[in-house]
């Protein structure tokens, strides 16, 4: 079904939702109409997130939308038919709609507690503009507590290596390979607590411990060289400014899901884990245990009564045992904790059900009466219809039957046979003088395949004494074309091909060969009615189009463009 693609992820890993908005310059804009429905630049973006990517340049973003656009003409034709075959009221409609209405949902909570809130002010931009004058060598230690914090900084302060202690103590699993070296980097780069520490530094420095959320660190600078790549401040406040904002989405997004899973904390229930533990331990012998894992359980041992006990609540809900079994199957193995871990289960259900708490606060803050979210889930809803009215509602001619794939097989004789093949032996060298002198040599088959156990240069070949086995034409035209001109049993070459000479020796060759038409005839059937089905769609759309007035803006397609952002790739786009 065509829709509008969503990308709401939970990821159990880091207790994090992505959500991706699609933006365009001049949104209200009309690029098109279509009868008296007006497509504006928000539905093509909505509707084709790929746009707001970065192009080769604004000529190839342009052909990209005008492409899109094109197509969401087709929809909205569709769309129309649909309404008139009165598909809206399709009871299969309305279930899609509802299944996907939280998506749309989470979209509009998202722009009010996110979108809206992250900007970015000439000023800041700036300043983040002046902090790009440098560029960093740093390492790191990375613990997890400030106790540790502290004495691992006075071990530095003692004099003890810093990258010793690095890979002794930083909770940063690279720091196993690189000793805490985070390499060079810019503003930016980093988490802000701690870039705005180590950017006031200088080399040689070593930072008292600076709290983020991945831990406390303590930060060594090596290096700090100029930035000779910043550019113009015009060139890149464009750039500066969307790395802002995205950083900000980023830390707000971070900050709310924080802030659900402290208004609805999810509690453990310990005793039914305990159960769960013990009943595995009563399940297998002593010496099994210690091999089995303590984060899963087989439902199967469970009876009904079992699997409805509820392992976890919050306000407003609960998770039941069956139902977490299912559900965490999804993680992946190193992410899902052990019965007896509380909280990371704890925190494992919520992640689970997270999507389902978002949609719930979006709905008592009244989203649904969003005018955003009601524009998206209507668009949604008559995407859907389009491709019922596509699919369903335009219905070919003719339909294909034993006869008519009878004849397309006796009128296509090269779609249904086996191409030819040959069995070759060969020696494939880069000189070509000593290709041609081997060629004239070898005497036999027996001679060729020795030679070609310490010579030929196609890989894998000397372990197979040059033995192609039996090839057919595309594996290497050249050489094919050449044998197939030889009789069995016959020496040829050397064959010219991509700077490579080969001597070869045919030891066989098979003709094409006619497959039977029983073994093909539901392949040609199925392919007969797609090309039916296309036809009478072609046929309809020709109809729908003459029957309909049709109005392309140029003007706003170029319009809805950002050509600055080409400014230094392309500078000849939009003209």
């Amino acid at each position: 079904m065509q829709s509008v693609k969503r990308w709401i992820l939970p990821l159990a890993a880091v207790g994090l939702i992505v959500w991706p908005v699609a933006c365009g310059k001049k949104s209200s804009d009309v690029v098109a109409t279509v009868g008296d429905y007006k497509v504006t630049v928000e539905e093509l973006n909505n509707l084709y997130p790929s746009l707001t990517r970065m192009f080769a340049g604004a000529a190839a973003e342009y052909e990209a939308r005008k492409e899109a656009l094109d197509s969401l003409v087709v929809s909205r034709l569709l769309v129309q038919a649909a309404y008139q075959k009165k598909i809206d009221q399709v009871e299969e409609i309305s279930r899609v709609v509802l299944a996907n209405k939280d998506k749309f949902l989470l979209d509009a909570l998202y722009n009010k507690e996110v979108v809206d809130k992250a900007t970015a002010g000439d000023a800041e931009i700036k300043e983040y503009y002046n902090h790009l004058e440098f560029k960093l060598r740093a390492s790191q230690i990375v613990v997890a507590s400030e106790d540790t914090a502290k004495m691992v900084f006075e071990k530095v302060k003692a004099g003890e290596n810093f990258e010793q202690l690095a890979y002794d103590h930083s909770i940063d699993p690279s720091a196993k390979r690189n000793r805490g070296d985070l390499g060079y980097f810019l503003w930016g780069a980093m988490v802000e607590e701690f870039q705005a520490a180590a950017f006031k530094m200088q080399p040689g420095e070593v930072s008292p411990p600076v709290k983020s959320r991945f831990g406390w660190h303590i930060i060594k600078v090596i290096e700090k060289i100029p930035n000779e790549a910043r550019g113009s401040f015009d060139q890149v406040k464009d750039q500066i400014k969307n790395q802002i904002v995205n950083r900000k989405r980023n830390e707000l997004t971070q900050s709310y899901i924080e802030s659900i899973r402290a208004k609805y904390p999810v509690k453990i229930d310990k005793a039914i884990c305990d159960y769960l533990l013990k009943k595995r331990e009563n399940m297998y012998p002593p010496q099994l245990l210690p091999n089995l894992p303590k984060n899963d359980f087989d439902d199967t041992q469970l009876d009904r009564n079992e699997k409805d006990m509820v392992l976890a609540t919050w306000d407003g809900g609960q998770m039941t045992l069956a139902e977490y079994l299912t559900q965490a199957r999804q993680i992946p193995e190193q992410y899902k904790p052990n019965f007896d871990q509380y909280d990371s289960l704890a925190s494992t259900v919520f992640n689970l059900k997270m999507q389902e708490l978002l949609a719930y606060e979006a709905n008592k803050a009244g989203l649904e009466n969003d005018p955003a979210f009601q524009r998206k889930l209507t668009l949604f809803k008559e995407m859907a219809m389009a491709d019922v009215m596509r699919s369903d509602s335009i219905k070919a001619a003719v339909q294909p039957d034993d006869a008519s794939a009878r004849k397309y097989y006796d009128e296509h004789p090269d779609e249904f046979s086996n191409p030819a093949r040959m069995r070759l032996f060969e020696i494939q060298l880069s000189d070509e003088l000593l290709a041609a002198k081997l060629a004239k040599q070898i005497n036999g088959v027996k001679d060729l395949r020795a030679k070609a156990a310490d010579l030929t240069e196609r890989p894998g070949m000397r372990a197979a004494s040059g033995d192609m086995g039996y090839i057919e034409r595309t594996m290497a035209p050249e050489l094919f074309d050449a044998a197939w001109d030889k009789a069995m049993g016959a020496i040829g070459g050397p064959v010219a091909a991509a700077g490579k000479y080969s001597i070869f020796y045919v030891a066989d060759k098979l003709q094409p060969e006619l497959k039977d038409f029983l073994g093909v005839k539901r392949d040609i059937i199925l392919k007969q009615a797609a090309d039916f089905k296309k036809e009478a769609f072609d046929t309809w759309l020709a109809e729908a189009k003459a029957a309909t007035k049709i109005e392309i803006n140029d003007e706003a397609i170029r319009a809805s463009i950002d050509s600055a952002k080409y400014a230094s790739v392309d500078t000849t786009a939009t003209k």
